[in-house]
């Protein structure tokens, strides 16, 4: 605040110069705009139900109860909690004597409110996932035969009509396949471009597309983007994706240079990751899946197929990204068949080791009397066997 400079509306103006700190503050971490704008909106939101500013009395304990109950139904409960982490961000900075606002607020406005965070009302985070249980879980294998099926034959139709929508559909057949062929999220998906695609010695029946690199990971907080390469192991999703590439990806660039981009648009960009959203709602409602369902489920089923064709735990940590196996453990989700078979092979195979332990000591027994009757007849026990 510059001295000797009277404001024509100093507590709006005061309040517009701790949220601009406290964006500086969270920019100097890394953080994204996207992430920065996110938290000054909660800030915002609060100061708006409330109707007033955080120094004053009214910035308090049932405040926050009021403003998260608010939100308590329109919000998933990881919503929520972001949320007021968020708010509590701000109010830390706020209340931090190093960034003087406690000074500068008593000195204009006579008073500063004492934030004890810790006692706020929130979310508890006592487990890995608080998420909804039925919103990324794995689809059935039966779901994923309706899903995939049910777009040759749209694509086929909407080809035969002369349909402009029938190369959107068979880039989105490619889309989703790569989203569960290879375990991939939305956003790591709609930034792929076609120099991502990897040759692997040791797989060379998959050619050109033997492994998939993944410039767009999900970053740590103020972080780059995570890179991993993703090794291909479905054989039916390379030579779907290589029909893309080969016949339908470049029916997009006729017209135009191009740009590299793996999943483009007819408007000539690249796709968002709102648009995949979109694209998979459409096929979603064409097959008549649960309405719940999202494009994550996909990296969910992937995980799963993994685990029941007995890959590593660790390969399968490697491959989608996660810094640990328990994330990974989330995604998992093995149907019950797969249960039921690892029970048979159990329960096989201990009976088929019970019955060679009983095979075993039968043949210990018979030897065992073989030997007590050559002992009670005189005849040497090695000269009975070879005569029998």
């Amino acid at each position: 605040m510059v001295p000797g400079v009277s404001m024509l509306r100093p507590a709006e103006a005061v309040f517009e110069k701790t949220l601009q700190g406290f964006a500086d503050h969270q920019r100097a971490r890394r953080l994204t705009k996207d992430t920065v704008r996110q938290r000054l909106r909660m800030a915002r939101q609060v100061q708006g139900v409330a109707d007033g500013y955080p120094w004053e009395p009214v910035w308090n304990r049932g405040l926050f109860d009021r403003w998260s109950a608010m939100l308590a139904d329109s919000v998933a409960t990881s919503t929520m909690r972001k949320y007021q982490n968020d708010l509590a961000l701000y109010l830390a900075y706020l209340s931090d004597p190093a960034y003087e606002w406690p000074q500068v607020c008593q000195g204009l406005f006579g008073r500063f409110n004492s934030f004890a965070l810790r006692d706020l009302n929130a979310v508890r985070h006592a487990q890995e996932y608080i998420g909804k249980p039925s919103g990324n879980r794995p689809l059935a294998r039966e779901e994923i035969k309706r899903l995939f099926g049910s777009m040759e034959p749209e694509i086929r139709r909407l080809r035969a009509e002369g349909h402009k929508g029938a190369l959107t559909a068979a880039r989105d057949l490619a889309l989703l396949t790569t989203l569960y062929g290879w375990g991939l999220r939305r956003r790591e998906a709609a930034r792929l471009e076609t120099h991502d695609w990897r040759r692997q010695a040791k797989l060379p029946e998959f050619g050109d597309l033997a492994a998939l690199a993944v410039r767009w990971g999900k970053p740590s907080a103020g972080q780059p983007p995570r890179r991993r390469m993703v090794i291909s192991v479905w054989p039916w999703a390379v030579q779907t994706v290589q029909v893309y590439l080969e016949n339908v990806r470049p029916l997009f660039y006729v017209d135009r240079e191009d740009d590299g981009v793996m999943f483009p648009t007819e408007r000539d960009e690249m796709i968002s990751e709102r648009a995949v959203n979109q694209r998979f709602q459409h096929w979603r409602e064409l097959a008549g899946l649960p309405d719940h369902l999202g494009p994550h489920c996909l990296r969910h089923t992937y995980v799963t197929r993994l685990i029941e064709s007995g890959y590593d735990g660790q390969f399968v940590t490697d491959q989608v990204g996660h810094s640990h196996s328990a994330t990974t453990a989330i995604y998992t989700a093995v149907s019950s068949d797969f249960k039921n078979l690892k029970v048979r092979e159990h329960l096989d195979a201990a009976e088929e080791a019970a019955l060679q332990r009983a095979f075993a000591m039968a043949e210990t027994e018979a030897e065992m009397d073989d030997d007590f009757s050559d002992h009670a007849s005189g005849e040497p026990a090695g000269r009975r066997r070879r005569v029998r």
